[in-house]
């Protein structure tokens, strides 16, 4: 018999003291037992159900120790799954160096491959959204890690440009299908208080994932070509494909346990209007300035990330020269440090401010645009490209975990938080879309100095942007009384 067949589960469904126990087991067999002994006119005869009552005290415990081994087991599989699509996504800009040279291409057409991949990478999330509501989560992440190792497969066979640009465009819409079914899968698992320490966990392999893959892969490239720099993700994820399948259920009831999430079992409220909203809405708030600001600084800060990303490796090393490879290595793997040390002092920042998010995100902007300049008169030294580099990735870092995740929680009761963050994350992957070319065209015609003055300058319009935006609300507020 299920554990969902469980006697006790079903009665406490029927009280409505059970929807206050937020999802938990044991609270709702608790209020179930409390409920019952307080209302039923046969309490005298209590003691004769007391071996009952235990019973299902037993019940309920046992199905709680379960839930929390199934919860830390759910979250490890979604952070490896997670860490695996950025080896099968991070491995490009290791190998670029070697790809030009065999592929006999030059900067720009090899940014065109990163910018195919973020326009399908991009618009793959609609569709990864939409196949986790129709479908398994759990099969749609399965097929993206499996066309994902495909196409690396396929790509460390390749021999000819299109077939490479061709290859990392579907990889593209391959990595689409993580995110929004392990954001799914974590929803049917966890409670809203645990989405915190959840995000946290789920948002380190945007920078430990880089780490991972520039220092691994990094030492495969060395001791084994290019080539191998694509078979051996490719040979981790069809490893990973069997822990997926076997190692995780979609949700507690696939797992036959008899729970759900408050957020997910709490009925709507009678006094929440039901009428259609309000047409325009949505645009009307995004044509406002702040908001017509933070696409913009979203937009820069996106292109800027990737391009980071993207050619950080590259440049490092005709920087170093030849047969520093080792040192090149090392410095490669240090700069995705910087990312998590944003990342934590975002949420550092924003807890000092008591949530004031506007500040935090003039702070690091305007930090951001100090670290660009100082980029601009380091680019000779490595050590000082190293630190300048990983201190403006992890000011951007933090300034984009504000806009696409904080921020859009400010349209909650609305119910458009997740069309504004959609609206976000678009624009970001815009920007990634069309830095990692125009980097590349730019330094083919101009050099890397001039690349250096392009992130400093996008970075520097990015805090005046939100300087301005800012000052003009208080100056509506303080005299036209708006």
């Amino acid at each position: 018999m299920s554990r969902c067949s469980a006697r006790p589960r079903r009665r406490a469904a029927v009280h409505p003291a059970a929807a206050a126990a937020g999802g938990n087991i044991r609270n709702i067999q608790n209020t179930d037992q409390k409920t019952r002994a307080g209302a039923s006119p046969l309490w005298f005869f209590g003691p004769f159900f007391e071996g009952q009552q235990t019973k299902c005290e037993v019940i309920a415990v046992e199905q709680s120790n379960v839930l929390a081994v199934q919860k830390r087991r759910v979250l490890a599989v979604c952070v490896a799954a997670y860490t695996v699509s950025y080896l099968l996504r991070t491995n490009l800009s290791l190998a670029l160096e070697d790809l030009m040279e065999v592929l006999s291409i030059g900067r720009g057409q090899a940014g065109l491959v990163s910018t195919l991949y973020f326009w399908t990478y991009a618009s793959g999330q609609l569709l990864g959204g939409w196949l986790s509501v129709k479908w398994d989560p759990k099969r749609v992440v399965a097929l993206g890690l499996a066309a994902s190792g495909l196409c690396n497969l396929a790509i460390g066979f390749c021999s000819g440009y299109w077939a490479l640009a061709a290859l990392w465009t579907v990889n593209g819409l391959a990595l689409a299908l993580f995110w929004p079914p392990i954001l799914q899968i974590t929803t049917n698992w966890f409670e809203p208080s645990e989405y915190l320490k959840v995000s946290i966990l789920l948002s380190l392999p945007t920078t430990l994932g880089y780490l991972v893959a520039w220092s691994g892969l990094g030492a495969v490239l060395r001791a084994a070509g290019w080539r191998w720099v694509f078979f051996c993700p490719a040979i981790i994820a069809f490893c990973f494909f069997w822990v997926w399948l076997r190692g995780l259920r979609s949700s507690p009831q696939a797992a036959g346990l008899c729970y759900r999430p408050a957020s997910l079992a709490a009925p709507a409220k009678k006094d929440e209007p039901v009428g259609p909203r309000q047409r325009g809405s949505l645009v009307r708030a995004m044509l406002t300035l702040p908001m017509l600001s933070f696409a913009f600084v979203i937009l820069a800060q996106g292109s800027t990330k990737e391009s980071i990303n993207l050619w950080a490796p590259t440049l490092l090393q005709q920087l170093a020269g030849p047969g520093q490879e080792g040192l090149v290595g090392l410095f490669t793997a240090v700069i995705p440090l910087f990312s998590t040390a944003g990342l934590l002092a975002t949420g550092w920042l924003v807890r000092r401010l008591h949530g004031g998010q506007e500040g935090a995100l003039l702070a690091l902007t305007g930090a951001g645009a100090v670290c660009g300049w100082l980029l601009v008169a380091l680019q000779n030294s490595l050590a000082g490209l190293v630190v300048c580099l990983g201190l403006l990735l992890g000011l951007v870092y933090g300034v984009t975990t504000i806009l696409t995740t904080l921020l859009p929680l400010r349209f909650a009761r609305t119910g458009q938080s997740a069309a504004f963050t959609g609206i976000f994350n678009f624009l970001a992957y815009v920007g990634a879309a069309l830095g990692g070319a125009l980097s590349g065209w730019v330094s083919d015609l101009r050099g890397w100095q001039q690349v250096y003055l392009l992130w400093a300058a996008l970075a520097t319009v990015s805090a005046l942007a939100l300087f301005v935006s800012e000052a003009w609300q208080y100056f509506s507020w303080r005299y036209l009384g708006h």
